[in-house]
This record gives structure tokens, sequence and C-alpha cells, in this order.
């Protein structure tokens, strides 16, 4: 009787804007419907090239509809964040109302909002409709314990550290950008802390994470929240990449990659490609073409690709879960984004992280101070990565004492996310036990 009811509930996965949500959320809707819930995406229409880019395996067991947040054929140059977030939550709550409406008939019916973080007037819509609410942490938990504190009143001295409950120690480096500097963009800062205004209220916080990782964070925000950990690894799919990273050897190449939003100056390609062509090691660089409005962003230096055809391969997107699980690769040159982060870890690779903005510092702060998988690149005088310091951070992580002490780390932790995904793993258990729960909280509240 309760593996029927499981079987016949059905829950709606609603994605916000940003790209780098997307596998996180896909990927959770692929664990619940193996686990015998139907999982329905629902996508801003804008978004609808970005599911195309995604796992295509994933894509097609997904159950898929689309909904408009006012901006169906993108954003305007002149995207103000306040304005689009009023009128998502205007045009997509009323089209989302609709849709509900509409598989109610079509059956079975929603019975819970799984909803991106950033979309908490969700929650609302949510309960004043009779579904239960579940919110989708994008983040790292450190990440959001910090925002927690600095939204109850927590001061930042530049010249001292932050001292929270359960972390170290933390500079002003280590800090999320917004927190660091919260003029830098208010709207945005305004946006992160609202994640966590009704969190207290959902019936379900599910967090991108697993439970050794971010043991600590996770004892200090277990109690205000319903808390589960549900990291959801996932496969890839084969490229051209992985036959040319077959005939290299093992632990040999360095993988370059700075996500999917990173556009770099000319300059700033320069000092990289300079230093990967010195390393005399084998490389795989991710150069993606720059969004219309970026002009000269990305731009290698002339003749780059032809000096090093016998050294590196330069390509423009790459199945990375796949390429990092590759015997072939050595080392991740990363710009430390969460989900970079995490297929890192799980693979066992060591980093070179070079963080960028949001909560990246933050990440970087563990990878080289905390789970001690790589070594954290200082940047110069214009905040541009230089030649020397990667080369000599590559050295770090792939020779001499150093090198094999965070290589047999990230080994360790390689082998704790598998333990967590594994069958009866704590991320396995947690997807079961929302599996199961989801239709009696909502019996229960219906009495």
């Amino acid at each position: 009787m309760e593996e029927e009811k499981g079987k016949s509930a059905h829950v709606l996965v609603l994605l916000s804007l940003c790209r780098g949500h997307i596998n996180p959320m896909l990927h959770f809707a692929d664990r619940l419907a193996i686990n015998g819930l139907r999982a329905t995406l629902v996508v801003p229409i804008q978004n609808r090239g970005d599911i195309g880019k995604a796992d295509p395996r994933a894509v097609a067991a997904a159950c898929l509809e689309y909904i408009s947040d006012g901006y169906d054929d993108g954003l305007p140059s002149n995207f103000d964040v306040e304005i689009y977030r009023t009128t998502f939550q205007c045009v997509g709550s009323k089209k989302l109302l609709e849709l509900i409406a509409r598989l109610t008939v079509e059956g079975p019916r929603p019975v819970c909002l799984i909803y991106d973080s950033f979309l908490s007037w969700a929650l609302e819509l949510a309960h004043a409709h009779g579904l239960l609410g579940a919110t989708f942490i994008t983040q790292p938990l450190a990440v959001c314990l910090m925002y927690c504190y600095y939204g109850c009143g927590l001061q930042i001295n530049p010249d001292m550290c932050v001292f929270l409950p359960r972390m170290p120690p933390l500079g002003l480096r280590d800090l999320p950008s917004f927190i660091a500097q919260p003029e830098s963009n208010p709207l945005i800062l305004e946006m992160m802390l609202g994640q966590f205004k009704n969190m207290g209220k959902a019936d379900f916080v599910l967090v991108n994470s697993f439970d050794k990782l971010e043991e600590e964070a996770r004892k200090e925000m277990v109690e205000p929240w319903s808390l589960k950990m549900i990291w959801p690894e996932h496969e890839s799919h084969p490229a051209d990449c992985l036959r040319w990273l077959d005939e290299r050897p093992d632990s040999s190449v360095v993988y370059v990659s700075f996500g999917s939003l990173a556009t770099l100056p000319a300059e700033q390609m320069e000092e990289i490609a300079n230093a990967l062509l010195s390393s005399n090691r084998p490389f795989l660089w991710v150069v993606k073409a720059p969004y219309a409005h970026q002009k000269g962003g990305n731009s290698l230096p002339e003749g780059f690709v032809e000096a090093t055809s016998e050294q590196g391969l330069v390509v423009p997107w790459c199945p990375q879960l796949h390429v990092l699980a590759h015997r072939g690769v050595g080392c991740f040159v990363t710009h430390c984004g969460w989900n970079s982060t995490l297929e890192g870890l799980s693979q066992g690779v060591p980093m070179v992280t070079v963080p960028q903005r949001r909560y990246h510092p933050t990440n970087a702060k563990f990878v080289s101070d905390v789970w001690i998988t790589g070594a954290r690149l200082e940047v110069g005088n214009k905040g541009f990565v230089l030649k020397g310091e990667l080369e000599r951070c590559i050295r770090e992580v792939m020779e001499g004492e150093r090198g094999a002490h965070i290589r047999a780390n990230a080994q360790r932790w390689r082998d704790q996310a598998r333990e967590a995904v594994a069958e009866g793993g704590p991320s396995d258990n947690n997807v079961k036990e929302f599996v199961t729960k989801v239709p009696f909280l909502l019996l229960d509240r219906e009495k």
C-alpha cells in the first residue's frame, strides 16, 4: 500500500533562469523518477536551448513543461535583476497555476512543488494551493550558513577574520563576493539573502551536497530546516575529447574550464595559454564562445592552437564529469563553481582553484584548507591569473610530497562521495525518504 501511494505521487520541479542550476535539478528529478515518483521539470521558455545542451539521457527520461517568465525571447540588453524577479513572480506564478490546473485534470495531481531556492515565492504559491513545498539549494551549505548569519546582522571587518560556528576562520577573500563587497551589487545580495526568508516554512530543504563533505555545516543547519543532503551524482556521455584523452598517460593531463558563464579578456587568455605551453604537460582547455554582447572575450592568442597541436586540445564544450573520471586527467583548473567543485571531488581529481565571484572564494578556501584537495591560485595586481603562478600551482598538485598528499586526500573524498550515492548511502537514503514521505505528509495536512 505504501509503495503504491509513493508511485502515484506527482511532483513538479521548477527551474530558475540560472544555467548552472539546471543539471543538479534535472538529475534530482531523474533520481525521483527512478525511485517511483512522477517528476515533471518546469522550465522557463527562454531556457529551452539550455535544456537541449543538458545530459541527453536525463532529458530524454524527463517529463518537460515550459512556462513563461515574461522574457520568452531572452533577456534585454538593459537587463535589471529586480524587474526580472518581479516579472517572473507575476507572470510565472500565473502560468504555473495554469499548469497545475491542467495537470490536475490530466492526472495524477501534483502533490509537491520543488523549486530553485532563488524562487522563494513558489513556497507560498504551493501552500496556498494545497501542495507541499520543497526548496532546492544548489550552493554549498557552508555558503548558506554565511548568508544566514549576514542576514541576521553579522558585521564584516576587512582587517579581521570572521569566526562562525563549525567553520574555519574566514578572511575577507574567503567570503562570498556579495558579502565581502555588499556595495558592488546590492540587488544580487538581496536576492541571495531572499532565499532564506521563508525557508523555515518549507516542508523539505534539499541540498546539492553530501553529508560527510559538509558535516559541520549540516549539523548547524539541520535544526531550523527540514534538511536533506541529496547530491545526485550522474553520468554524462562520450565526446571526441575522450578519445584524445585515451591516448595520454595516466594522471598527466591538465584540464582547464572556468564554467558556463566565464568570459575572459585577451590579456588573461594569453597568461593562461603561456602557462599551459610552458608546463610541458598535455592539456584539455574548454574555451566557450562568448555571448553576443561580450565582444572580444575568450580570444586565444594568434597561432596558439597550431603551436600546441601535439601538446593540447582546445574545445568549446566537453562532458565534464566524464572527462574528470578519465584516467588521463591529473589536475583540474577550475573557477570553483559548486557543480565543478562537487564533480572534481567526486572523481578524486586534484584542483587548482581560480575563484572569480559569488561564492567561489568560499569553495576555494575549503578545497585548499579544509578538504585539502587542491591549491588556491593567487591573482596578480590586475586581478588576473599570471603565467608563473598558474605553473606553480599545477606543479604543487601534480608533483612532490605536497602533490602526493593532495592526491591522497582527493582519492579519500572520491570514496566518500561514492559511498554517499551508493545503494544504502546517506544521499540515496535521503532521496528514498523524500519519496516515501511526500504523499503521506500531504495526507496528514489534508486531514
